[in-house]
């Protein structure tokens, strides 16, 4: 029973990010790039490695990852399930809830790396706040001397 629980929080956390992280991109998304931001990818590695570049960093990270990774962490840590079981169904919550909010938004054609920064930034948020958590050390493991 303990475990069913653990995989209610971890889906409802991952619903929460969506929803919540839907409203804060709609923020990031407005914030312009600088003059130079284009001319300088344009003439070193291309214009479309800017705006990935971007989307993930300016975009995508402030308004998806921090949050994410903010939920992660809390949710690894106090949940009875193996951190990298969290991760996935946080991971997979959010990708579905989503999908429901703007379908448009994952679909495997046009520029794929541009299309996909919400998923990379979202694993690999998720990921390494999971992780972290897990090997936090606990206060429990604090003897009093």
């Amino acid at each position: 029973m303990k475990q069913m629980g653990s995989t209610t929080v971890s889906v409802a956390a991952g619903i929460l990010i969506a929803v919540a992280g839907s409203w804060l991109l709609g923020y990031t998304a407005a914030i312009p790039a600088p003059n130079g931001w284009f001319q300088w990818f344009s003439s070193t590695l291309g214009s479309y490695a800017g705006l990935v570049t971007w989307e993930m960093l300016v975009v995508q990270f402030p308004g998806v990852g921090l949050l994410a990774a903010l939920v992660a962490f809390l949710v690894v840590r106090y949940t009875s399930l193996p951190w990298w079981q969290t991760c996935l169904l946080i991971i997979g919550a959010e990708l579905g809830a989503a999908f429901l909010l703007w379908p448009q938004t994952i679909n495997l054609s046009g520029l794929l790396l541009l299309q996909h920064a919400h998923e990379v930034v979202l694993i690999i948020c998720v990921s390494i706040a999971g992780y972290i958590s897990a090997h936090w050390p606990s206060q429990n493991s604090h003897q009093e001397s």
